[in-house]
């Protein structure tokens, strides 16, 4: 039977090649379009949620801790955090604060000597997100009870307030009157104003801001100081940020029902006293990409779907003459003996002969194509990269693609009964393309290019 096919097979070599061609073709571009739709899903949600989301994404903590109880705290917030995002990577920054302090009155702008003085606070910043722009940083452990506490100052305040290292100031603690003396030993700046780490900072990490009075620093202090009970007590803040890296679409849900569930966990926590400040805009942040995933999948499928008539149309077009011109062939087969079955098997033959090729090849160039795809388009300007995987849906997609497209090959020869005529051959195009369906045919193509660029 395998030697009659290949016989078959190179009376009609030109047809079947236009045949395998187009079924190549189809299934390279339906796997392609799935693999494109499947990657730039995963990666449209890892780029939202790392670089334009961030912000909101992230789970934001803030309360009032006893010294005693911060440890116990900080387990707390880490627990909630991994639950929060779903067991994904954290990581998470913390930044402890004083509670405020008024400036003495010969720094303080003219308008704030006469009403509200204007405010700082201390607080024990992470040295590695600053930069320092002049003097030193203060000394691990200085400020013990017998001398100033060393600070530094941020370098808009100290440009504002017309100070430098070597000053001193003695501020006055807000709640309690109490007065601290500081010495001023550098200046410094934010080395990123759009790290998230300065989300824990109220200032924003700019030095300075003005509501109803201003408010200038945080003053970088050791963290021992900020700790050792010397300075009033203030907020504790962390900022837990998941690595979204390896997450997929189909992980959307699951992460949306923890997000929406961890955070509450952790504002009845004990530890926490009165409560604590819990944000997080995750859940929202994913319904939005949702969405937006929703609007471009549907315009990809409304290509895929002119795609798949344009290819139907053509490989119907090569059944149909390749029909016709073994009109004669199946004739003789029939009247040799030849059952229903037999032809249909060997046509069936042929249907593998064509859909195996291109259900292999397919998978293995969908990678490739969503690659070109991506980068010919605007998601290499707004630096979105795909990764171009291909799974099991890919391949799943271009078997079920290739076998359809080959039994639409094959389908003239399946149907064929004993009663066909001779006549077939005057009947080898297509009523609706003798009627003119040709021109329909080349205004799909130039939509569906249009649209897909």
């Amino acid at each position: 039977m395998t030697g009659f096919v290949l016989l078959r097979v190179r009376a009609h070599r030109l047809l079947l090649t236009a045949a395998l061609l187009a079924v190549l073709l189809t299934t390279c571009v339906l796997a392609g379009l799935t693999a494109f739709s499947g990657s730039m899903g995963d990666a449209a949600l890892r780029h939202t949620l790392t670089h334009r989301s961030a912000e909101q994404a992230a789970l934001h903590v803030s309360a009032d801790v006893d010294r005693e109880e911060r440890a116990e705290a900080d387990s707390a917030v880490r627990r909630a955090a991994r639950d929060t995002f779903d067991g994904l990577p954290v990581t998470v920054r913390k930044l402890e604060s004083s509670g405020p302090y008024a400036l003495p009155r010969e720094v303080r702008a003219p308008a704030a000597r006469r009403g509200q003085p204007d405010l700082t606070h201390l607080a024990s910043l992470d040295r590695s997100r600053v930069r320092l722009v002049a003097g030193r940083m203060p000394d691990a452990g200085a400020g013990d009870a017998g001398g100033p506490v060393q600070v530094a100052l941020p370098r808009t305040a100290a440009e504002a307030l017309e100070l430098e290292p070597g000053s001193r100031l003695t501020l006055t603690d807000r709640l309690s009157e109490t007065p601290l003396r500081v010495e001023i030993t550098g200046l410094y700046e934010a080395s990123d104003l759009d790290d998230p780490y300065w989300r824990l900072d109220p200032l924003g990490g700019r030095g300075a801001r003005k509501v109803v009075f201003t408010t200038y620093g945080p003053l970088l202090a050791d963290p021992a100081v900020v700790g050792s009970g010397r300075v009033s007590g203030g907020p504790v803040s962390w900022l837990a940020s998941a690595d979204f890296r390896t997450v997929t679409t189909d992980r959307t849900e699951a992460l949306r029902r923890a997000s929406a569930d961890g955070p509450g966990k952790l504002s009845d926590s004990a530890v926490f006293g009165d409560g604590a400040t819990v944000r997080t805009s995750l859940p929202t942040v994913l319904d939005q990409i949702e969405r937006a995933l929703l609007v471009s999948r549907s315009t990809i499928m409304i290509v895929a779907v002119q795609l798949v008539l344009l290819a139907a149309y053509a490989l119907l077009l090569v059944a149909r003459l390749l029909s016709s011109e073994r009109a004669g062939e199946t004739e003789l087969l029939r009247a040799r003996g030849g059952s229903r079955g037999r032809i249909a098997g060997l046509a069936a033959v042929e249907a593998l002969l064509l859909a195996v090729p291109a259900a292999v090849v397919a998978p293995l160039l969908a990678g490739p194509l969503t690659r070109l795809l991506a980068d010919r388009s605007t998601l290499g300007r707004i630096g979105l990269r795909l990764d171009g995987g291909v799974d099991g849906t890919v391949w799943l997609v271009a078997g079920a693609v290739a076998l359809a497209c080959a039994l639409a090959v094959v389908a003239p020869a399946l149907a064929a009964g004993a009663g066909e005529r001779r006549g077939a051959r005057a009947a080898a195009l297509p009523t609706p393309v003798r009627g003119g369906a040709d021109i329909g045919l080349l205004l799909i193509a130039g939509v569906a290019d249009w649209q897909l660029d």
